[in-house]
């Protein structure tokens, strides 16, 4: 079963007013704070590159730049933060790291199709 699945989360693509295609990660169906992951569509795909690649540092026990979250203009719209071993939204326990980077590399595949 993929990880979208399991949350109960939907990926689907929307044409847009002006013909532009839009990747839409839809949450509404989510429980508890598994909603809040709807961010990860506002996401360009080098932020969430690099949110994957900062995961695995993470869950390798090696340094990563914590001032990421803040430096990614989409990201520090949020409050976003890791306290391992889960991503935190919003001051809300949201999703394990592991979980999160299966997610990631999901929407990756997705936006790629």
């Amino acid at each position: 079963m993929k990880k979208q699945e399991e949350l109960n989360l939907k990926f689907y693509k929307k044409m847009g007013a002006f013909n532009e295609l839009a990747y839409i990660l839809d949450s509404s169906n989510a429980s508890g704070n598994y909603t809040r992951l709807n961010i990860i569509q506002f996401l360009p795909k080098a932020v969430i590159n690099h949110l994957i690649e900062t995961l695995q540092l993470i869950q390798n026990n090696q340094l990563y730049d914590p001032s990421f979250l803040d430096s990614a203009e989409e990201l520090s719209v949020f409050d976003v933060n890791f306290i391992t071993p889960y991503f935190w939204i919003d001051g809300h326990k949201t999703i394990h790291m592991d979980d999160l980077k299966l997610l990631l590399i999901e929407w990756l595949e997705f936006r790629s199709s």
